[in-house]
Formats: structure tokens, C-alpha cells, sequence
């Protein structure tokens, strides 16, 4: 079973991917680099109601932290409970953000409706993965990994994040609306959410690593900032390639030409996910196993 620390993890991931999956390397993470990209958004849709946020408020956030839990519980030790965890743990933090207001979002009407449609999602695709349907590959080579897969947490979340980041919020942000009714952009606010990222990524860890995998503890140790700005880069660099795809898919002419980007941004994704799940280590599964079910019964 090796043991590979978070930075080198993300090294074989990246050495792993197809060429082009990688992102260049970016500054230092203290700067909000993304925001400083030049923003060009084709003028698109506006939000509507959406599933279970009819009227955006801090309840929909609430509706969707039930939704989450029960999901974690039904989970139990299934390997699919690492992801689940992962989002509940982060959307726990957006609510305290949202609370505190430590993060400052423009519209924070729209972060009520694109969080719900975006939560939506997630639960549509594992309705679909359990009836036998049809789901994009990253997400079939998540869930199949945390079915049967000899990997660690940290790839089943990597696997989670990978598909539901990069495979599908371009699709989720292009439904929305890259701009506001003023016609200014909403990039701003979608840059922002990385700070809810930042303060959420040690208590991902610590939950992951009390119910799932003591190895997450080891591979992103709180005392080793550097693990936590490679894993908060990778993801910052995933959310910035979102935009420019959601870019794609607003101004695409026809719908050939959408396709056509659906179908490289689902590629994409799928690429990185194979990667994601290419490091397996025989024989750890029982160990997680075993370690879950010793901690659930404690």
C-alpha cells in the first residue's frame, strides 16, 4: 500500500492525465490569480426556479444539508460516502459563510439557486447510476471505483470532485447565466467561492478521515500547508477552466456546435478521472472497510 503525500499524489495524477488535462502552473495561491483573468461572457440566460430553492434563501441551503446527510447515513461505509461527506462538509461552510457573510457575494439570490441546481445534479446522477441509466464517464468511473475500486479516500473524493466540478457545473453555470441583469459579469461571485473552498478543505479532511480512511489524515496532515495549497490549487485551476467551458456552451451558434463542447468538456473530465483512478493499491479496500465499520460501530 504506498502511502504518497498530497503534492506528490497530484504529480502522478497530472503525469497520469491526458495531455491538456493539466492546467498551467499558477501563482501563489495568496493571490486570487483567477480574478485576474480577463472576463469577455456572452450574454445568456437568466436564473429561474430550480429544484427545491423555488424561492432562493438560506433555506434551500438547508434543504440540500438534509439531503446530504441522509445520503451520508444511507451510504454508511460505502465508499460513495466519501464524496457525499466531502459535499456536505463543504456546503455546511458555505452556509456559515453565508451566515457570517465572511465571504462577499454580489448576488447572493443567484449562489442560493446555482448551489441548489448544482446539488440537484448530483442527486439526479446517482438515481441514475443505481437504475442501470446512462451517466457522463467520469461520473461512471467514480462511482465504479468507489463500488470495487482498490483506491484510497483521497482518490474517491479527487474522483467525486472531478466529476461533479469539471464534468458537470459548466453545464449548471451556462443553464444560469454568465451575466447579472445589468449585464455585468457574475464571475466575481464564482471566483469568491473559492474562499468557502479554502475554509472548508481541513474539515473535508477530518471527517473524511474519521468515518472513511485514516491515510487521508497522513496524505493532507494539517502541520503540511503545502498538501493543502496543491489540493486547493488543483481545484482553484478545475473552477477557472468552468467558467471558460460555461463560456463555450453560452456562445456556441448552433446546437452542433454545443454538442460539440459538451462533448470535450465531458472528455475532459472523463481523462482526468482515469488518472484520478489509475494509482490502485491492492488489498487497501478491506482495510478502509474495516477501518469504517470499527469506527461506525465505536
Amino acid at each position: 500500500m504506498g502511502r504518497l503525500p498530497a503534492v506528490a499524489l497530484l504529480l502522478v495524477l497530472l503525469a497520469a492525465c491526458p495531455a491538456g488535462a493539466a492546467g498551467a502552473s499558477s501563482p501563489d495561491p495568496g493571490v486570487h490569480w483567477e480574478s485576474l483573468l480577463p472576463d469577455m461572457p456572452p450574454p445568456g440566460p437568466q436564473p429561474v426556479a430550480v429544484p427545491n430553492c423555488r424561492r432562493p434563501s438560506l433555506r434551500c441551503i438547508d434543504t440540500e444539508i438534509r439531503r446530504m446527510r441522509a445520503a451520508q447515513r444511507r451510504f454508511g461505509c460505502d465508499h460513495r460516502g466519501v464524496f457525499a461527506t466531502t459535499y456536505l462538509e463543504l456546503t455546511l461552510q458555505f452556509r456559515r459563510d453565508l451566515r457570517s457573510r465572511r465571504v462577499r457575494f454580489a448576488d447572493r439570490r443567484y449562489m442560493f439557486t446555482e448551489d441548489a441546481l448544482f446539488a440537484d445534479v448530483y442527486f439526479r446522477t446517482l438515481r441514475s447510476y443505481a437504475a442501470g441509466r446512462t451517466v457522463p464517464a467520469a461520473w461512471r468511473i467514480a462511482l465504479d471505483t468507489a463500488r470495487s475500486g482498490e483506491v484510497n479516500a483521497a482518490q474517491d473524493m479527487l474522483l467525486g470532485i472531478n466529476a461533479h466540478v469539471q464534468n458537470d457545473m459548466p453545464f449548471v453555470v451556462a443553464r444560469l447565466g454568465l451575466v447579472r441583469p445589468d449585464g455585468t459579469s457574475r464571475k466575481p461571485d464564482h471566483d469568491a467561492f473559492n474562499d468557502v473552498l479554502s475554509a472548508a478543505y481541513e474539515p473535508v479532511v477530518d471527517a473524511i478521515a474519521r468515518r472513511y480512511d485514516p491515510m487521508v489524515s497522513l496524505t493532507n496532515a494539517s502541520w503540511d500547508p503545502g498538501d493543502d495549497i496543491a489540493g486547493l490549487e488543483l481545484v482553484r485551476e478545475w473552477r477557472e477552466q468552468v467558467w471558460r467551458n460555461a463560456e463555450q456552451l453560452v456562445a456556441a451558434k448552433d446546437a452542433t456546435a454545443r454538442a460539440r463542447v459538451a462533448q470535450r468538456i465531458e472528455d475532459y473530465a472523463a481523462g482526468w478521472a482515469q488518472g484520478i483512478a489509475a494509482t490502485p493499491q491492492p488489498g487497501y479496500r478491506a482495510t478502509r472497510d474495516a477501518y469504517c465499520a470499527a469506527r461506525a460501530a465505536g
